[in-house]
């Protein structure tokens, strides 16, 4: 008896124990679909968007999933130097784990008992704490996308260059500095990964979709803080919108419409 249990425990340690009544593998063996080439003469019209998702949003907590979550899947792909991280939208300046770590940590003073002197309570000395900030804290994502009418192929659609968590810096007295960009990630370098990770469906746990599928199925809701202009800045940074969070809405459903419009407009009825 005692050889025969011994041998069990052996196997269970070694087990690999997964959670389903059938082999889970569908979307852990999928590959992320090629874009289509697109000839530069074959675009009549391009604009590029910048808008904001936020996981708070219905529609959008399946990305914090917590068995799967969006923000820990970005955050190790970048820190274990899978893909790179790029300083800003232009995707030129490649920011290393280490600066991003740096980045992320705020140093703070706190007073603790004197280690010489033990028994004084009342003997505290300043003592230099290192603060990261969690990844976990995450619940914005900016999207930079271009929305492109393809003349060949008579269609206008959207295609998502690089995606970026926000974050809010703290400075040295804890004050949040408002929302920033920390990094950007290439789609393209991203969507190998995201096409081997699941999506929660609410609707049935047999027909799981990857995060590359629900992005590219346009499954997430967003708004749009930014479309190309000559100054290169956001919609709310503009005199006219910079004071009034109203109208910078209000103008962000105007560019929505406008893309509409557009598409609506390429066909006769």
């Amino acid at each position: 008896m005692t050889l025969l249990f011994a041998a069990t425990a052996s196997q269970a340690q070694v087990s690999k124990f997964e959670d389903y009544t059938y082999p889970h593998t569908a979307v852990k063996e999928r590959k992320a679909v090629p874009y289509r080439y697109i000839r530069e003469a074959n675009v009549k019209w391009s604009k590029r968007i910048h808008r904001v998702i936020d996981v708070r949003e219905k529609q959008n907590k399946v990305m914090h999933w917590p068995r799967n979550p969006f923000y820990l899947i970005v955050w190790n792909s970048v820190m274990d130097g899978e893909v790179s991280a790029y300083v800003n939208d232009s995707l030129t300046s490649i920011i290393t784990p280490e600066d991003i770590s740096k980045a992320v940590s705020i140093e703070t003073s706190v007073m603790v008992p004197n280690p010489d002197n033990p028994d004084d309570p009342y003997d505290l000395i300043e003592q230099m704490v290192s603060e990261t900030y969690e990844p976990s804290k995450i619940v914005k994502y900016r999207i930079m996308e271009d929305w492109i009418f393809d003349y060949n192929y008579s269609d206008f659609r959207a295609r998502i260059i690089a995606i970026a968590p926000l974050w809010k810096p703290l400075t040295e007295s804890g004050i949040e500095l408002g929302e920033v960009p920390l990094y950007y990630v290439k789609m393209d370098d991203l969507r190998d990964k995201l096409s081997q990770e699941e999506v929660f469906n609410s609707r049935n746990d047999a027909s799981r979709m990857s995060f590359d599928h629900w992005f590219q199925m346009r499954q997430f809701s967003s708004y749009i803080v930014k479309e190309s202009n000559m100054y290169d800045i956001d919609i709310a940074m503009f005199e006219e919108f910079r004071d009034n969070g109203v109208e910078a809405l209000l103008e962000s459903d105007k560019i929505k419409n406008d893309l509409f419009i557009l598409e609506h407009d390429l066909w006769e009825y």
